[in-house]
């Protein structure tokens, strides 16, 4: 083992996937997070917001990037490569712009990156990366050094991808058991390398916090005393899984020395979910998206109609206590849904003026010049269409309780900004209180508007947590106006570096002792640091399996 330079600044990242202040304050004044509830005793902190939309793919790339998606080019788990009509899954290889680890690694700073979403396929740091979900299976590369693998195979254990990978959530308690073995195994791989050398950059995220609030939000919002004997077994054994978390972070604070900076964080926070809904079904009965009109075509969306949609179909099955995505390969299924249901393969590009894509039913305008088949003419005709589209979004009723629908419609221009804007959608919906959203919908899942969560009780919201300890930390300090771009230029200044004048988050100084602001130069230089890939993207196979993982989390329909 190496031994730290006396006096280096060091950092160590800490994230955990999805959490919020409305589960942690409680579960640490119920003494269920010690480790947790010592560290921010000691912390400046406070509510760190999300990128829009507040989605994993695009919030943890704003971080690790300091930049907003109009320069890093992520919005969602599922994009339009060249501006064309098929939907392909992102992954690290999709993003545009330099990480805080790419930045330190040019500066021959030792970085350690394990876990943190949207880094498969791995790349070339000048230190350690395993990846996160979205590597296909076990048998990809997922280390960089490559020869890292093995040894984490001979030295720790078996690969985790996801904690809980397998095992149905619809049998709670034999997944959670599985759950907190892969979580330890997960959270082994980290504690390994960390304790094997001193990095000036550590950062390991623990993924399941998201997964069980999506899984289980109505238990942890509830009020123990009114659940019944079996949801409390099952919500005891949820918060044990927080428990072990919580062991987890209090293992990687004991490798912190005095000199590390403890950055704690979530890339979004949660709440209650109601239900899904169907941006493309609004766009359709509207005429702004129109279907062809060949036989199979009218035939299928005859059956739509009909109600003979995926969405019913897999409802069925869940009543029969039938899985049919675990029974069929993914790419098999994806193509045997395309054949029979309606799906953008229908879809007449020629008169389709907009059509939906992503978590919160993000907009795009075909467009003239842009799109292959684009039909709205830029200026004039392309405003007036979004100044339409978003009257009558606005006006958007739940068909049954008469509630809101949508809080409000943005143009991409309006949080967006760089030289991939054009790549971004042309509008974006924020869902009133994000309770009835467009949750990974690509297609045509539902022929309503409004349909059930499927399973999922809860949901990203904007507000996560931040929080930073350790030299120079001001404890007891409120960290305001924050957000998740806020913490790559402060991760910079802490270690003493200059930071890319392109990066759109402030440094947190009200975070840091005021002699340490008064007595630190803000120094700013322009790096040119870009990514260096390792290993290729995915095949067809393995797009297949990522696919299914992500349609198994919630995260694509």
């Amino acid at each position: 083992m190496n031994t730290p330079i006396k006096n280096k600044p060091r950092v160590l990242v800490i994230g955990l996937d999805g959490a919020t202040w409305d589960v942690l304050n409680p579960l640490m004044r119920d003494g269920k997070l010690p480790h947790l509830k010592k560290l921010l005793a000691k912390s400046a902190q406070g509510v760190l917001m999300s990128s829009i939309p507040p989605v994993t793919a695009a919030a943890w790339t704003c971080f690790s990037t300091g930049k907003n998606p109009g320069k890093h080019g992520l919005v969602d788990f599922v994009y339009f490569p060249e501006h064309g009509y098929r939907v392909t899954i992102a992954n690290s290889t999709t993003r545009a712009a330099a990480t805080i680890w790419n930045l330190l690694s040019d500066r021959d700073m030792r970085v350690g990156v394990v876990s943190v979403p949207m880094t498969y396929p791995p790349e070339r740091v000048n230190g350690v990366m395993v990846t996160d979900m979205m590597t296909p299976n076990a048998q990809a590369q997922y280390t960089y050094p490559p020869e890292l693998k093995q040894e984490l195979l001979d030295k720790v254990g078996p690969f985790v991808i996801t904690p809980g990978e397998g095992e149905n959530p619809s049998q709670p308690l034999t997944y959670l058991d599985k759950v907190r073995a892969d979580v330890r195994g997960s959270a082994d791989y980290a504690l390994y390398l960390l304790r094997k050398e001193p990095y000036d950059f550590f950062m390991y995220v623990f993924g399941i916090t998201d997964i069980l609030q999506h899984q289980f939000w109505y238990l942890l919002e509830a009020d123990p005393k009114t659940l019944n004997e079996s949801d409390r077994v099952i919500r005891d054994k949820v918060i044990a899984v927080f428990g072990q978390v919580d062991d987890g972070v209090g293992k990687m604070l004991e490798q912190a020395d005095e000199n590390t900076t403890v950055v704690l964080m979530s890339d979004h926070g949660f709440g209650p979910m109601k239900g899904f809904m169907h941006v493309n079904n609004f766009l359709l009965e509207r005429g702004y998206l129109v279907l062809k009109q060949g036989a199979m075509s009218t035939l299928k969306r005859a059956m739509f109609r009909a109600g003979v949609t995926p969405q019913n179909v897999h409802l069925t099955l869940k009543a029969l206590k039938l899985d049919l995505r675990r029974r069929v390969n993914r790419g098999r299924a994806y193509g045997m849904l395309r054949r029979f249901f309606l799906s953008f393969d229908d879809v007449d590009w020629t008169r389709t003026r907009a059509f939906a894509l992503g978590h919160i039913g993000q907009i795009y305008i075909n467009l003239e010049g842009r799109q292959p088949n684009g039909v709205v003419r830029p200026g004039a005709e392309y405003e007036d269409l979004r100044d339409e589209i978003r009257t009558e979004l606005c006006k958007l009723k739940h068909p049954d309780t008469g509630e809101q629908l949508i809080a409000r419609v943005l143009n991409r221009e309006e949080i967006y900004h760089g030289e991939l804007l054009d790549y971004t959608p042309d509008m974006l919906l924020l869902p009133a209180d994000f309770k009835y959203l467009a949750f990974g919908e690509s297609e045509f899942a539902s022929n309503k508007l409004v349909g059930p969560a499927l399973g999922h009780t809860g949901h990203h919201r904007l507000e996560g947590v931040g929080a930073l300890s350790g030299p120079h930390i001001c404890a007891g300090a409120a960290i305001q106006n924050a957000s998740l771009m806020d913490l790559a230029p402060t991760i910079l200044y802490a270690l003493g570096l200059p930071i890319p004048p392109d990066m759109d988050g402030r440094v947190l100084t009200e975070a840091f002792e005021p002699d340490f602001v008064n007595q630190t130069t803000m120094q700013y230089d322009t790096v040119n640091a870009v990514r260096t890939d390792f290993g290729g993207t995915y095949s067809d196979e393995e797009e297949e399996e990522v696919t299914q993982r992500l349609a198994d989390l919630g995260y694509i329909s």
